[in-house]
């Protein structure tokens, strides 16, 4: 992804994306949890070859080309990690985020709200930070009232692997997995 992010080339990312789409069809793939759409600003990430970069523009062009390139072919795509992603302390993937609106609005949420309203995301993946102190899987504000309320998202959220038994195990906003499952399924 970051490969392709160098080229500033929508319109070619679009085109491996359908190939991507295409290829992923005949092999009888309906769903690819892709692409990471995260804003990777921190060097000490170590998943910044996944993302299309740092800056905002250019992320949600990309994701855009992505997301229209392999749903044109009838596969679903999965724009992931919802939301704030690899900006931890030490560009961690899990750690508790502490940014304001603003930030998040300006810097990290425009490539995810581009794949939704402009591409036709119809999947998304919630990450494993929290926002906060709330979990990102079990977000009321992030998963409802900003992706479906605020954006118009019509399709699913997934969780990251273990993301939700996290919400008891990791992030302790849970009494129980059974607690932790319903947060997430109450918060969208």
């Amino acid at each position: 992804s970051i490969g392709m992010a160098s080229s500033w080339d929508p319109a070619l990312l679009e085109q491996v994306a359908t190939a991507i789409g295409w290829e992923a069809r005949t092999r009888g793939i309906r769903q690819l949890l892709s692409p990471t759409i995260n804003v990777a600003r921190d060097p000490r990430c170590g998943r910044t070859e996944e993302t299309y970069g740092e800056d905002p523009y250019l992320a949600s062009r990309m994701a855009v080309a992505f997301v229209k390139g392999v749903q044109s072919q009838g596969v679903v795509t999965t724009p992931k990690h919802f939301a704030a992603n690899f900006v931890g302390d030490g560009g961690r993937d899990s750690n508790p985020i502490h940014f304001s609106e603003r930030l998040l609005r300006e810097i990290y949420l425009p490539a995810f709200e581009a794949a939704v309203r402009e591409g036709g995301a119809l999947s998304l993946m919630a990450a494993y930070n929290s926002l906060d102190g709330v979990p990102c899987s079990c977000h009321h504000w992030l998963l409802t009232d900003l992706l479906r309320g605020e954006w118009g998202f019509q399709g699913f959220v997934v969780s990251d692997y273990g993301s939700v038994k996290h919400i008891h195990e990791y992030h302790r906003v849970a009494a129980t997995r059974v607690e932790a499952g319903q947060r997430a399924l109450e918060a969208g």
